[in-house]
């Protein structure tokens, strides 16, 4: 039994990894765009259908039995996936709401008691699952009242196993549970006036929770045996992913942007989040709300000034082009382009800018530059603790596909960056939760990225 599937359910992707656990390599990939979208007028809303996404699972699981006759080593099952958001189940698991996802906006921000922070690791943002819940019971009384609380991955699990489970890790995502006691934080749910049968039982991340339906295991042709794990959030597993368990930062630039560092203790700031991190404590978390669609913004002003000019670029030209400018350049001359175009979670009123014009550093190369290291510094915050990093993995779309990226985030942190052994970053980390051995782990990521375990 040396082989693994992990499920990896982003907001825009599904992916499934078939792993080899013996000789740490992946042996294939599939993955299919998560295309479960429901249509809205109103913009604020973001919700994605369960069951369409369920059945692409299915439809991975099923490529992956097509393509590989002989499944019988496979030991387990991970699950990771987007946080924050959630779905509401009858009595029969049956879902009573679409996902809602963390993009949702629907209600005005519930001005909770900040001093909750310290315990649970975050204030409650909206789209997290607890601000959620909240505009639904304003909503429905009766919706809230007669269903139990679950995330996509636990929807999944239960798909899986029949256990509809929350893990620590995506049950924090919500906002309302106690990092010290690990269980949901009852003083804040009767503040928020919702009803404790809501919130079901919490597990520990990325431990034995089932094994796989026996008609599933038929159908795809997995034995019977097959363990599913419970999950673990996107941002821990990629950390994992990036990491192997080396005490390093991870920078993710992709839609978003994210900075993590794991910590020991719970050592809460109101810019920050406090995440619970399996087997190493603490996650200490800093997101930007544009990151690398920043560098996508000038893109796109790019392609639409060459377009008024008659010029017809592809995304691909414009993204060479603007690589290639800022790879040859040292220093953006003064320009500072600050890419919170979208305000920040602890500022929302303020807004991206181009500052230090002069007549002479108003050009692309500069821009180039100056979007690139903007993006980097809004993640560089202050409080986060990244003197002493032995250097920073990073990860996502923005990096792999920009050249230049690597070389301003060493320049911003002051040390090396590296890339992860790893594309999936998130299915990979989640797979390696679930493995026993962590030493031989930590070995394979110590060859591969240097550092040491301490």
């Amino acid at each position: 039994m040396n082989h693994a599937i992990a499920i990896d359910i982003g907001t825009s992707k599904i992916c499934l990894v078939y792993f080899d656990l013996v000789s740490m390599e992946v042996i294939s990939t599939f993955s299919e765009a998560n295309n479960t979208n429901v249509k809205f007028d109103d913009v604020h809303r973001h919700e994605q259908d369960p069951l369409q996404i369920w059945e692409i699972i299915e439809r991975l699981l099923l490529y992956l039995s097509q393509s590989f006759c002989d499944l019988s080593s496979v030991e387990f099952i991970s699950l990771t996936g987007q946080m924050h958001g959630i779905l509401l189940l009858d009595e029969n698991h049956n879902p009573r709401t679409n996902l809602i996802t963390w993009r949702d906006s629907r209600a005005a921000f519930y001005s909770q008691n900040q001093s909750y922070g310290g315990s649970n690791g975050c204030i409650i943002h909206p789209g997290y699952g607890a601000h959620t819940v909240f505009a639904l019971q304003q909503e429905s009384l009766n919706l809230v009242k007669s269903t139990q609380l679950c995330t996509i991955t636990s929807f999944i699990l239960g798909k899986l196993c029949g256990i509809y489970a929350l893990d620590e890790t995506l049950a924090a995502s919500l906002g309302i549970f106690d990092l010290v006691n690990k269980q949901w934080n009852q003083n804040q749910i009767k503040e928020l006036g919702l009803p404790e049968t809501l919130f079901p039982a919490v597990i520990p991340s990325c431990i034995p929770a089932g094994t796989l339906k026996t008609k599933l295991a038929t159908q795809f042709g997995l034995p019977h045996t097959v363990k599913i794990y419970s999950p673990i959030g996107d941002n821990q597993a990629s950390f994992l992913g990036a990491t192997g368990f080396i005490k390093a930062g991870v920078i993710n630039l992709g839609t978003g942007g994210q900075l993590s560092i794991p910590c020991d203790s719970l050592d809460y700031h109101s810019s920050l989040e406090i995440r619970p991190l399996p087997f190493q404590g603490y996650l200490q978390t800093y997101s930007s709300l544009c990151g690398g669609w920043a560098y996508g913004y000038l893109k796109d002003y790019c392609k639409d000034l060459l377009k008024q000019f008659g010029i017809e670029r592809t995304d691909s030209d414009i993204y060479q082009v603007l690589d290639s400018l800022a790879l040859k350049k040292e220093t953006s001359e003064g320009l500072v382009v600050d890419t919170q175009f979208l305000g920040s979670r602890e500022k929302d009123a303020r807004l991206g800018s181009i500052n230090n014009l002069d007549t002479k550093n108003f050009t692309i190369a500069n821009l180039a530059l100056g979007f690139l290291q903007g993006m980097v510094h809004e993640l560089h915050n202050p409080v986060m603790l990244t003197e002493k990093l032995p250097f920073i993995v990073a990860s996502g779309n923005a990096v792999r596909k920009s050249p230049v990226v690597q070389k301003v985030i060493e320049q911003e942190f002051g040390c090396a960056c590296k890339a992860p052994p790893f594309v999936e970053e998130a299915a990979i980390g989640s797979i390696l939760g679930c493995i026993d051995d962590k030493q031989s782990v930590m070995d394979f990521y110590i060859e591969n990225l240097g550092g040491s375990t301490s």
